[in-house]
């Protein structure tokens, strides 16, 4: 029986590709792309199992679409290869890859989300009862740089009265979206893309519509609060939940920022102490 010999370079090398292959991760978590290759990779696995089985009919048919498939896959998605090679090609995104501190900092969890939840739902309770339109993009992990760019950035805590303010039927910030990042408003005026879903209610319009399409593309909570109806409804994964109560809200936003949050932190405390404990047996 042979031995598996692993030398120094063998490690450095392990180590070096598993770190670009995190950095590429990172770089397009939450975004489209990150959809893309998640289905090449489905695609992927599905021809090693045809290959393994010697499935000749479907393995012939895997072949056909591997063979005109980086051609299909640069022409269909040109916009997100050229976003993400542009964004890659940046000189900050060169000095993060190299970046001691980015690196430890990727793998060091941040505290939860320090969302001011009571100044959010308050908002939302005055837009419903004066029938102010309003519509509040919460995202947990995405990207959202491409969104933000569409609208006015902004730096700011978040507070019933700057949320008003925004929102305001007269103000130029209030027709698109208000994007919250770590407990910050970081833009208004954000355009948001629409949903195709055609089985989505009748009864709704466009500000429902965007909120639900950039659900789907994203991890974020949206908050839609209808200028007709005078109604909340939240969109998250592609779906809708429509006439909710304030505390409805409250305790959705609990669970989906603070309470997600401090069980992944119990849960990983308590999976390092187990592995720990392991050692010291």
């Amino acid at each position: 029986m042979g031995y598996l010999n692993i030398s120094i370079i063998d490690v450095i090398d392990i180590m070096l590709v598993a770190y670009i292959l995190y950095f590429f991760y990172m770089k397009i978590k939450g975004s489209a792309a990150m959809n893309i290759f998640f289905g090449l990779f489905i695609l992927f696995g599905i021809w090693l199992i045809v290959k393994a089985l010697n499935m000749s009919l479907m393995s012939t048919i895997m072949n056909r679409i591997t063979g005109v498939g980086i051609l299909a896959f640069v022409v269909v998605f040109q916009q997100e290869i050229r976003k993400f090679l542009l964004s890659l090609g940046n000189k900050y995104s060169i000095k993060e890859l190299f970046s001691i501190d980015k690196i430890m900092g990727n793998f060091i969890k941040k505290d939860p989300l320090q969302l001011n939840i009571p100044e959010i739902v308050e908002a939302c309770t005055k837009f419903a009862t004066n029938k102010v339109g309003a519509l509040i993009v919460l995202p947990y992990h995405s990207d959202m740089s491409s969104t933000i760019n569409t609208g006015e950035k902004l730096d700011c805590n978040v507070s019933a009265r700057i949320l008003d303010a925004i929102f305001f039927k007269n103000a130029p910030l209030h027709d698109g979206a208000a994007i919250i990042i770590n407990g910050r408003i970081v833009a208004a005026k954000c355009m948001l893309p629409v949903s195709e879903n055609m089985n989505l209610p009748k009864k709704i319009g466009l500000r429902h519509r965007s909120g639900i399409g950039i659900s789907e593309s994203t991890d974020s909570l949206v908050i839609i609060v209808s200028e007709e109806r005078g109604e909340i409804s939240y969109a998250e994964y592609g779906g809708i939940v429509m006439g909710i109560t304030p505390e409805q809200l409250s305790d959705k936003l609990k669970e989906r920022f603070v309470l997600g949050q401090n069980n992944f932190k119990l849960m990983a405390e308590e999976k390092i102490g187990d592995f720990l404990s392991f050692f010291k047996k």
